[in-house]
C-alpha cells in the first residue's frame, strides 16, 4: 500500500472517530472500531497488570478443579478496581469468563471504569448491556480462538499450614501467560462501556484440561486505555515535532496549506485538528495586526468537513523577492536604478564606438609619419585594451552572480595590463634610445616589443587563471544601511594584489617619461603619458578607496557609476591624451610644415659651412628597417669648441631637432 493511501486511510479513520463522538446514540458493544495499527509498546508496562490479573485467576481456578465457585463477586469485582486506582494511563479493567457451569450467570464480566470526572470508580456487570462474545467485540474473541498449545505449565510446591506446623509440599500444575500471549485491539468506541475511545490490552485466563497437561480457555484479564486525552499527531515526520509516538499512523494527515507548516499543539486528545500552521519561511501571516500569526488545525478540519475543496483561506502570503523571512511585504532587496544604468550602458558603448572608430584611424593613417612615430600596431593594442576594460560595464549590468564576478576580472585587468603595458613598451624604447651617453647602435623592432608584450600578458594570463581556479566565491550577499540585500563580487588578496602590481606598473611608467623628457619632440609623448598615469595613480585610486568603503552601504548603483567613473579615468582619459595630438598633428599637416623647414635649413647650412667662418657638426641620427620616416633636424653650431648663438645673417636662431628614422633598428653616433 503507497504513502498516500495510508494517509487517506488515517484521515478517514480521523473523520469517522469525529462521526462516532458526534453521534447522540452508538450501538452498545465495541464494533465501532478503526482499522488501524499503532506503536503499542509504550502502554507495555500497563499491560502487565491485566497479565498479572490473569495468572492470578488461572491459578485458582487451576486449584479448585476448574471451578470459579471460590471467587465470588467481591472479590473479582475488587480486583479490577484495584487495576484502575492505580495512578496510570488505565482506564478500566475487565474480566469477561467464558460460559462454564460454575459460573453464576450465563455470562459474567465485572468492569470497572473512571467516572467522567476522574474522581471515582465505578463497577458492572456489561455482559447485562451488551454481549461480548459477539464476533466483533476483537479484546475477547482474538484470544478465545488463538492456540494456546504451546502454553507453558509451571509447578509450583506449596507448604500449608497446619496449626504450629507446615505442611509436606504439595506440587500445585497451573499455566502462565506472559505478555506476549495477550492482545492489543484497534482502537473502538466502547458504547456501553467506558462510552470513550480507547484500545484494550487482554490477556488470557486458563483452566486445566483433562489430562492436566494442557490449558483451556476461560476468559480474559482486560485494561482499557482511554485515547481522549492521547494526543493524535497530523504532523509530517520530520517537522517541528519529531517526537516519536504511539500514533504515528497519522502523521501527514494534517490539512496545512503548501505556503504553512504543521506545528504539533499536544493536549487536544484523541482527534483531529491537533496543530497550528504556521508560515513557511518565505512566507508573512496575511494579518499583520493579528496577535496570533497562525491558522488553528481544528479551524482548517472544520473549513474542510464543511466545504471540502477551497481552503485557500488558509495560505499565507509569499514575503518580497530576497527575504528569507518577513513580517510584511517590505522589500529586502535592493531596487536598481534602472534609467542610470540605461544611460551609463548607453554612454558605454558610445565610448567603446569612439575606441573603434580611433582603431580604424590609426589603421588607415598607419603609414602616416605621425602615426608610425607612435608605432601603430601598440597603438592598436591600446585600443585593445581600452575596450576590454569597457566591456566591465555590460557584465556588472545585471545583478551580480558567481559567473558574472568570475568573469569581471578578466576583462579589467588584461584589458589594463594591454593597455597600458603597450604604453609603457613604446615609452621604454624611447628611453632606451636617447639615453644619455650611449654612442652605438640599438636594435628595438616592433617584433622584439610585441615579444615582451607577450611575455606580461602570458603572466597575467597565468595569475587570473590562478585566481579563477583558486577563488570558490566570487559573489557575496550583503546588506546596505536600510537593510536592503544585494549581491556583490567579493575583494580578496587576489584583487589586491593585482591593483598593487598596477600601480607599480604606473609607477614604472612615471620614471620612464622622465627619462624621456628631453627626447626629440618628434618623439617625446612623456608629457601626456605621464598626465595618463598620474591621473590612473591618484584619481583611479581615490575611486576605489571611496568604492571600498561605501559600497556596501549605498548599494548597487554606486558600484555601477564608480566602476564607470573609473573606467572614463584610466581608458577614456588616456586615450584622449595620446591620441587627440596625434589626430591635430595629422590634420595640420606637420610633417609638410617639417619637409619644408628641412629644405631651406640645409641650404643655409651648406651656405653658411663654405664660408668658413663656423664648423658645423651634425648629430644624425640614422634608423633602418623596414619602414622609413623623416622626423626633423637635430642640429647644433660650435665656434671653438662651444655652441654658438649666432647664425646665419647676424640673427639668433637655433636648428629644429633632426632625426631620420627608417623602421625600428636606432643608429646615433657624434
Amino acid at each position: 500500500m503507497s504513502q498516500e493511501v495510508h494517509r487517506q486511510a488515517a484521515r478517514q479513520a480521523l473523520d469517522y472517530v469525529a462521526f462516532i463522538e458526534n453521534l447522540d446514540n452508538c450501538s452498545l458493544g465495541t464494533g465501532e472500531s478503526l482499522d488501524l495499527t499503532f506503536d503499542h509498546t509504550v502502554w507495555n508496562p500497563h499491560a502487565l497488570a491485566a497479565v498479572r490479573l490473569a495468572n492470578f485467576i488461572s491459578k485458582v481456578i487451576s486449584s479448585n478443579n476448574n471451578s470459579m465457585a471460590s471467587l465470588s463477586d467481591d472479590v473479582l469485582f475488587a480486583l479490577v478496581r484495584n487495576n484502575v486506582h492505580l495512578k496510570s494511563v488505565i482506564f478500566g479493567s475487565g474480566t469477561p469468563f467464558e460460559p462454564h457451569e460454575s459460573l453464576r450467570y450465563p455470562l459474567f464480566c465485572p468492569y470497572a471504569y473512571r467516572d467522567e470526572n476522574k474522581t471515582s470508580v465505578l463497577s458492572k456487570d456489561i455482559a447485562v448491556e451488551y454481549n461480548y462474545t459477539d464476533p466483533r467485540t476483537e479484546y475477547y474473541n482474538v484470544l478465545r480462538y488463538r492456540d494456546f498449545s504451546n502454553i507453558s505449565l509451571e509447578i509450583d510446591k506449596i507448604q500449608f499450614r497446619s496449626g504450629d506446623s507446615l505442611l509436606p509440599a504439595v506440587e500445585v500444575m497451573q499455566p502462565v501467560a506472559t505478555l506476549e500471549d495477550g492482545h492489543w485491539t484497534k482502537p473502538y468506541f466502547d458504547c456501553g462501556g467506558g462510552n470513550v475511545w480507547m484500545v484494550t490490552y487482554s490477556s488470557p485466563i486458563f483452566g486445566l484440561g483433562l489430562d492436566k497437561k494442557s490449558v483451556v480457555f476461560r476468559g480474559v484479564a482486560t485494561i482499557d486505555v482511554e485515547l481522549t486525552n492521547v494526543d493524535v499527531n497530523q504532523c509530517d515526520v520530520g517537522t517541528v515535532s519529531t517526537k516519536k509516538g504511539m500514533f504515528d499512523i497519522f502523521r501527514g494527515t494534517h490539512l496545512c496549506q503548501p505556503s504553512t507548516v504543521c506545528v504539533f499543539t499536544p493536549g487536544h486528545g484523541f482527534g483531529r485538528g491537533a496543530y497550528i500552521c504556521t508560515c513557511a519561511k518565505g512566507y508573512f501571516f496575511p494579518s499583520i495586526k493579528a496577535e496570533e500569526k497562525f491558522y488553528n488545525g481544528s479551524d482548517i478540519e472544520n473549513s474542510y468537513k464543511d466545504n471540502m475543496t477551497s481552503l485557500s483561506q488558509y495560505r499565507c502570503t509569499p514575503c518580497a523577492p530576497g527575504c528569507a523571512v518577513c513580517i510584511d511585504s517590505s522589500p529586502c532587496l535592493f531596487t536598481r536604478n534602472m534609467a542610470m544604468k540605461v544611460i551609463i550602458l548607453v554612454l558605454t558603448i558610445i565610448i567603446i564606438i569612439l575606441i573603434l572608430l580611433v582603431s580604424a584611424l590609426v589603421y588607415r593613417l598607419r603609414e602616416n609619419k605621425v602615426m608610425k612615430s607612435g608605432s601603430p600596431i601598440f597603438l592598436l593594442l591600446m585600443c585593445t585594451g581600452g575596450a576590454l576594460m569597457c566591456l566591465q560595464m555590460f557584465v556588472l549590468f545585471p545583478d551580480a552572480n558567481d559567473i558574472l564576478c568570475m568573469i569581471l576580472p578578466w576583462l579589467y585587468h588584461l584589458g589594463f595590463f594591454l593597455m597600458y603595458g603597450a604604453l609603457l613598451l613604446k615609452t621604454w624604447r624611447i628611453s632606451v634610445i636617447f639615453r644619455r651617453g650611449q654612442l652605438k647602435k640599438v636594435h628595438m623592432t616592433d617584433k622584439t616589443l610585441l615579444r615582451h608584450m607577450a611575455v606580461i600578458l602570458a603572466a597575467v594570463f597565468g595569475y587570473l587563471v590562478a585566481w579563477t581556479a583558486a577563488n570558490d566565491e566570487t559573489s557575496k550577499v550583503v546588506k546596505t544601511s536600510s537593510g536592503l540585500k544585494f549581491v556583490m563580487c567579493t575583494e580578496n588578496w587576489w584583487s589586491y594584489s593585482a591593483y598593487g602590481m598596477e600601480i607599480l606598473m604606473l609607477l614604472f611608467g612615471v620614471y620612464l617619461c622622465f627619462t624621456v623628457h628631453k627626447a626629440p619632440a618628434s618623439f617625446n609623448e612623456s608629457k601626456h603619458i605621464s598626465w595618463s598615469i598620474y591621473n590612473a595613480i591618484i584619481v583611479s585610486t581615490f575611486i576605489l578607496i571611496v568604492n571600498y568603503f561605501t559600497a556596501e552601504s549605498v548599494g548597487p548603483d554606486l558600484i555601477y557609476a564608480m566602476v564607470f567613473l573609473n573606467c572614463q579615468v584610466v581608458v577614456t582619459t588616456t586615450i584622449a591624451m595620446i591620441f587627440l595630438p596625434k589626430f591635430y598633428a595629422v590634420h595640420m599637416k606637420v610633417e609638410v610644415r617639417r619637409r619644408d623647414s628641412l629644405k631651406t635649413i640645409t641650404g643655409r647650412m651648406k651656405s653658411y659651412s663654405s664660408s668658413g667662418q663656423h664648423r658645423s657638426i651634425a648629430v644624425q641620427t640614422m634608423i633602418s628597417g623596414e619602414d622609413t620616416e623623416d622626423m626633423g633636424i637635430w642640429k647644433r653650431d660650435q665656434k671653438d669648441g662651444k655652441p654658438a648663438d649666432e647664425s646665419i645673417n647676424g640673427k639668433f636662431e637655433k636648428f629644429v631637432p633632426f632625426v631620420y628614422i627608417q623602421g625600428s633598428v636606432v643608429h646615433k653616433e657624434l
